[in-house]
Order: C-alpha cells, then structure tokens, then sequence
C-alpha cells in the first residue's frame, strides 16, 4: 500500500514538473485570497459551487447514481446477484464525488469565463460568479489554472484519468473550438459524450476493479446505448434557455427547429427509449418495466402540456430522475427483478 502511494506521489511531482508555468501563474491568484472578492476561505468554497451549481441535476447525482447502480451490478466480480456488497462501493462513493465535482469544475470555469457565455448569463443564470461581480474573468482563469492540475491529481490518486483527459479534450472541443455553436447535432452529441464521460469515470474509481469492468462488453455496449439516450434527449435543457441561447447565437434544437418540433423531438424519443431500455436488459418485473415508462410518459407529458420556463426547468429535473431509472436497470437485472 506504502509502495503503491509513493508511486502515485512520484507520478504526481512529474506532471507538475512538466508544468514550470504554474507557479508563475498561481503566485497572483493566492496573493490575492484575501481580496474584493475573496473575503474568506467559506466564500471562496460557496464561489466555487456557484460554478456548478446548476449541473448537479444534469450531471453529479445522475451520474453518480450511475456508478453506483452498475458497480453494483458487477461488484464484487464472480458473486452472485443475491450476495451483491454495498460495502466496497460506499467506501468509496465520498472519492466518486470528488472526482466529479472536481473533472465538473474544469469544465465549468471553461465555458462560463468565455465573454459571450458571460453575456448569456447575465439573462440565463445571473447568479453564477462571473455575471453576479463575485470573480473577474482574470480570477476566473486562475482559478482555472489550478483547478486543471488538481484535478489531475485527483484522478492519479483516486483513479479516472483515462476518463478526465477525454472529458478535457471534449472540453476544448466543445468550448474552445466552439463546436457547440456549429450545429445542434454536434451540441447534442458532445453533451452525451461528456455526460456519459462522466458516469464512465465515476465507475472507475467507484470500482474495486475498473480494468475487469472495462473489458466487460456489456459495460461498452452500455455506454454507447447511454450517448444515444443522452444526445437524442438532452435537448430538454435547452428550452428554457433560448433567450440566452439566442443571444449568444448557439445553434440549439429549440432555435433551429421551433419550439413545438423541438418539444416532439423530445417527447418522442423518450417514450422509445422507456420501452427500448428495460427490453434490452431484459427486466419484466413491473418496478423495472413500469417506473422508466411511467417517468417517460411524465417528461412527454410535461414538455408537451406545460411551456413556461419555470414549468420547462421542472421538467428538466423529471427528466433527470427518469434517467436515473434508466440507469438502475443493470442493477435491477443482477437482482433478478
């Protein structure tokens, strides 16, 4: 165990050591701790949530939800469904939250310090740190220069790093190449492939033994099956944001199509995939067949009926909690159910 730390740590000192810039960039942002916007280290902390905030719903409880369900399902290896052990997992849920959240602040910091997601915002989300005064775009960018390798140590120590150099080139494609303005196909695809890079990580380090889970072809199967829920689906999210998607001039499902089809294009692929899903992990059980299609029925439902912005976030949550119950059916199929 000594051994296997120290080979961590060594690892760790050669990635900062490839990174002479870092302390030349940081010395500012700690000088600067107790400035106009940095009052307390409590301050900083809630700052710092404020950056991610409104992805838990999207993408912290899911996902870890996600992990959970399928280490289930497969942990410990060569167990019998009915002497599945919630020890192994649980002790490691707190390091699966802070692989997330970290990974989700990188990508958080990147998108929102861009001056046209600043100025989309100050309509969307006014409450986030940059468009509230709470940091400049300069403390932004250092704090982003220290997010990156803490994150990177954070997935050396705890593991997910395959995941979060993927999830990082995601990140720049989608941000800082702008493909989430090219074409809403493109928008929808990467956001299924970052989310779904999400729950992939978060099995990794939830796992006792994430090689063996990797080489499971049922596990690939099912992260491809994932994307495709996600990038035919996600769209939900952006039909209470088209003020500040139309001012930034994104390319979003709503603005291209119109917000009636774009609302068909939601509701339809929803019921599919609450029928598709529990048929390929072949559950009957009427908990495994009836809640994803009774949450599927209540997205459709909403997003058809109700089309205020207030009803549209709501729906958006409802949406979250039917892919949670997309997400336990590995789980329920291990059990038998």
């Amino acid at each position: 165990m000594l051994t296997d730390l120290t080979n961590r740590l060594q690892e760790l000192d050669g990635i900062f050591g490839m990174m002479p810039w870092m302390k030349d960039s940081l010395e500012p942002w700690f000088e600067s701790v107790d400035g106009e916007y940095l009052h307390s280290l409590h301050e900083y902390v809630y700052t710092l949530y404020l950056f991610t905030a409104s992805d838990f719903i999207s993408v912290v409880y899911p996902e870890t939800v996600f992990a959970l369900f399928f280490c289930l399902s497969r942990q410990p290896i060569n167990t019998p469904a009915n002497n599945l052990s919630l020890t192994p997992i649980l002790c490691r849920l707190p390091h699966t939250l802070v692989w997330i959240w970290s990974s989700l602040l990188v990508v958080c910091i990147t998108n929102q310090r861009l001056p046209a997601s600043i100025r989309e915002d100050r309509l969307n989300k006014p409450w986030r740190p940059l468009p509230s005064g709470r940091l400049t775009p300069t403390r932004a960018r250092q704090t982003l220069l220290l997010a990156i390798p803490v994150t990177i140590a954070v997935s050396v120590l705890l593991g997910g790093a395959r995941e979060t150099f993927i999830l990082f080139t995601l990140n720049w494609i989608y941000n800082d190449l702008n493909a989430a303005n090219s074409h809403y196909a493109a928008r929808n695809l990467l956001n299924g492939l970052g989310i779904t890079c999400f729950g992939a990580g978060a099995v990794s380090v939830m796992s006792c033994e994430p090689e063996i889970i990797r080489a499971d072809d049922e596990y690939s199967w099912w992260l491809i099956i994932i994307v495709a829920v996600l990038s035919t689906t996600i769209q939900a999210q952006d039909l209470y944001d088209e003020e500040g998607d139309r001012q930034r001039g994104r390319s979003t499902v709503p603005l291209e199509l119109g917000d009636a089809r774009a609302r068909w294009s939601v509701a339809i692929p929803v019921l599919v995939w609450s029928v598709a899903i529990p048929m390929y992990w072949q559950v009957e059980s009427l908990w495994g067949c009836g809640v994803p299609f009774v949450l599927g029925c209540a997205v459709a439902g909403r997003v058809l009926a109700l089309r205020s912005v207030e009803a549209d976030r709501k729906t958006f949550k409802v949406w979250a909690v039917w892919m949670i119950s997309l997400y336990a059916l590995p789980w329920m199929k291990a059990l038998g159910w």
